[in-house]
C-alpha cells in the first residue's frame, strides 16, 4: 500500500493515443484489469463505477503522477490516503 494525493485539474489531461480512457491506460501499464475501487478501506466495485484517477505520491521526491483506479467519490478526495498497488506511471 502507498500514500497518494488526487491530482485535481487534470481533466484536460488527454489520454496517450492508443488508448480509450485513463483506466485503460492502467489496465495495460500493470496487466491487471480494474474491478474495484484501489483506495484501502472502500468497497465500490464494477467497472462502471471506476476512473483512472491522476495521483501523486506523498513523501516521494520523484514528483511524477500516476494513475490509479478510483471511484468517483474517492477521485473528489481532497486529503492523503492510502491506495493498494500497481500505480501506472504517466510518461511526461
Amino acid at each position: 500500500m502507498i500514500k497518494v494525493k488526487n491530482l485535481h485539474g487534470t481533466a484536460d489531461n488527454k489520454v496517450p493515443n492508443g488508448y480509450v480512457s485513463w483506466l485503460a491506460y492502467w489496465e495495460t501499464k500493470t496487466g491487471e484489469r480494474a474491478t474495484e475501487c484501489m483506495c484501502i478501506g472502500c468497497n465500490v466495485s464494477g467497472r462502471a463505477n471506476l476512473v483512472g484517477a491522476h495521483v501523486k505520491k506523498v513523501g516521494s521526491l520523484d514528483n511524477k503522477w500516476y494513475i490509479v483506479p478510483l471511484c468517483q467519490s474517492d477521485n473528489m478526495r481532497t486529503d492523503e490516503f492510502y491506495v493498494s498497488e500497481p500505480l501506472a506511471l504517466v510518461n511526461p
